[in-house]
Order: structure tokens, then C-alpha cells, then sequence
């Protein structure tokens, strides 16, 4: 017997677990939503639009709705956004983003899959400054294009993870002035910290302004001040200081939340930490 599917979420997670459960059956109704205009690009690849390697934002789409739909039945909604689920009728709300229009949709199952958001600490002065994070498309997009509409030439980034090096790789490729900074002793946090001395030497060797050990504490007018006084000119500010998961919807739903942390300790290569948030509804 069919069922109706719903997925809260596409992009990496949701987009996966559609297209896996078609292939288990090609009678089961699909419905996937997504709250932003794109329901399937490539994340790791969104700093590049940066340097011009990808040079459309439009390129960093991987799947439209229309092929959703055409190759694998599935209905992708995009622009939707769900804001409550009704766990004893087995619903859902959802608001329909350009038009304000709510509607409802029943489900047999339903999957979560939200994703997380960019963590924007309350840091005194954040309004004096031009800050950016990068989330998606939209983002990459809306910050390239003012770095590019302005006549903005020093740009920090705040954060030395996976996503704040690719940010700082692609803008010193477009030949802005960068400061990295990061509160812990090293980027990378996840490599041993002799390993990570290499990057370190690396970023020195392309000129970029590394600062580990040392935290913004207030922004002023274009500038970022930092805990040991130091005063950088930012003409723009990226935040990459990490992600908090999206749980509001299942919070309010009563869903219990099981966060599971991975932690593996070697000499080489350590501290790798994953936290999961796991929703099943039956």
C-alpha cells in the first residue's frame, strides 16, 4: 500500500532522503519542502563563487523542482516554509513564503530535516559593521554582490573552520586584504596542532593576516576590535564561527532530541566531533 511522504528540508539531507526512498518504491507519494529558493546545491562549493571559480551563482544549483519532479516523481516546493506539525492528526502547516498563504498537508511519515544555521554571536557593535554569513546560495550570492557593487578592500573573516579557510582562500584569490581570526591557539581544530602549523605557514605565505589565540570582543564603525586591542579595518565581516542545529520545529512538536557526540583521540589526527540530532515520528 502508497504512502504519503513528507520531508521537512532538502539540500544535502532532505534531497537524499527522497531520491533513496523513491528507489524503494515508486508508489509512495513524495512531498519535500524547503523554506529557500533552492531546494538542491552544492554547500562546499559556495566560497568558490568568491574567487570566480564558479563563477554564476546559479551554477552552485544542482537540481531544480522541475527535475525533481520529471526524473524521480517527487514534489519539491521551494519557498515553503512548515511552522507547526499536529503529531496526533498527523499534519502539517505550512506558510508559503511569497505569498503568505497557509495551507495544510496530512502524512503517513514524516521526515526532519532541517538543517542548521549560522551562529551569529551578540557581539556589542555588530550593527556598525557589514557582517555576513554564508548558509546558501542566497547568501553567497547577496555577499559577493556587495563586496563587488562597493569599493571594499579589507575583509575579515571570523572563524578558522572548513568554511571561514575556503572564504579566506577564494577572497585573497580575488585579491582583497584578509584577516583570519580565530579565539582558539590554531585553525582546523579538528587536526593535531603540529599538522595545522603547515596551514598556518601556508595562509603567512599568501599574505593573509592570521590571528589564533584572540577573540572579537566589539566592532566599531568598519573596524574589529579584539581582546588584545588590536583594531582591524573591515570593510566587510564574515562570521564562520560554526552552526547550531534547526530544532524549533521539533521542539514545539514535543519530539524528543537525542544529541550523540563522536569523539576519537589519536596522536594524528584528533577531535573529530559530530552532534546529530535525531527525530523519528511513527
Amino acid at each position: 500500500m502508497s504512502k504519503k511522504i513528507l520531508i521537512i528540508g532538502g539540500v544535502a539531507g532532505g534531497a537524499s532522503a527522497a531520491a533513496r526512498l523513491r528507489r524503494h518504491s515508486e508508489e509512495d507519494q513524495i512531498i519535500m519542502f524547503e523554506k529557500g529558493p533552492h531546494v538542491s546545491f552544492s554547500n562546499c562549493c559556495l566560497p568558490y563563487h568568491l574567487s570566480g571559480v564558479v563563477e554564476k551563482a546559479d551554477d552552485l544549483v544542482l537540481m531544480s523542482p522541475e527535475k525533481f519532479a520529471s526524473q524521480y516523481r517527487i514534489d519539491a516546493r521551494t519557498n515553503q516554509e512548515v511552522v507547526t506539525i499536529n503529531r496526533q492528526q498527523k499534519t502539517v502547516t505550512i506558510k508559503k513564503l511569497l505569498s503568505d498563504e497557509v495551507y495544510s498537508e496530512s502524512y503517513d511519515k514524516l521526515i526532519l530535516s532541517p538543517g542548521a544555521k549560522p551562529i551569529i554571536p551578540a557581539i556589542p557593535g555588530i550593527d556598525k559593521v557589514n557582517a555576513f554569513s554564508i548558509r546558501n546560495v542566497v547568501d553567497i550570492d547577496r555577499l559577493n554582490s556587495y563586496i563587488k557593487g562597493s569599493d571594499a578592500k579589507n575583509i575579515t573573516v571570523i572563524g578558522g573552520g572548513f568554511i571561514g579557510v575556503e572564504v579566506v582562500e577564494n577572497l585573497k584569490e580575488a585579491g582583497y586584504n584578509v584577516t583570519l581570526v580565530e579565539a582558539m591557539p590554531q585553525i582546523m581544530r579538528p587536526f593535531d596542532y603540529e599538522m595545522v602549523q603547515i596551514l598556518h605557514k601556508e595562509l603567512l605565505d599568501q599574505d593573509v593576516n592570521l590571528i589564533v589565540a584572540d577573540k572579537v570582543v566589539k566592532f566599531e564603525d568598519n573596524i574589529t576590535i579584539l581582546a588584545s586591542g588590536k583594531a582591524i579595518p573591515s570593510d566587510v565581516v564574515v562570521m564562520a564561527i560554526g552552526v547550531s542545529p534547526e530544532t524549533n520545529l521539533a521542539l514545539d512538536a514535543n519530539l524528543k532530541l537525542v544529541i550523540k557526540v563522536a569523539l576519537k583521540l589519536t596522536k594524528t589526527t584528533v577531535l573529530m566531533t559530530q552532534i546529530f540530532t535525531q527525530s523519528v515520528m511513527r
